[in-house]
């Protein structure tokens, strides 16, 4: 039996679940609303249409309770909190806190004692 998943994991999914649709969105409309597309916007799209069909495999695996989804979004969200930290040394305070202060929020979603019991029933 599968444990309930905690809102805090389905708010982080629901995240994820629309920027990969949004990206995939944006990637369809770039390539296809060009009139002649140029190359570097093929290569553009392509690539954004792959990475947006990994954050929806992703969000899948969230909302499935997927160990390996819950670790790539922590390791995004650590490289993300670094990103945040070089921000901030860079004198871009505030891009820097709301990155470090976003990642910190999503680690604490996905890894705390309810997120974790869910990860592991699942």
């Amino acid at each position: 039996m599968s444990a309930k998943r905690p809102i805090g994991v389905t708010l982080v999914g629901v995240i994820i679940l629309i920027q990969g649709a949004l990206g995939l969105v944006l990637a369809l409309l770039a390539w296809f609303g060009a009139d002649n597309p140029s190359g570097a916007v093929i290569g553009a799209s392509i690539g954004t249409i792959i990475a947006s069909l990994v954050y929806l495999l992703v969000a899948k695996g969230i909302f499935n309770g997927n160990n390996l989804s819950r670790l790539l979004v922590g390791i995004v969200t650590v490289i993300s909190i670094v990103s945040g930290v070089v921000a901030m040394l860079a004198e871009r305070i505030a891009v820097g806190v709301g990155q470090v202060v976003v990642g910190l929020i999503v680690l604490f979603l996905l890894y705390n004692r309810r997120a974790s019991g869910f990860f592991a029933a699942n």
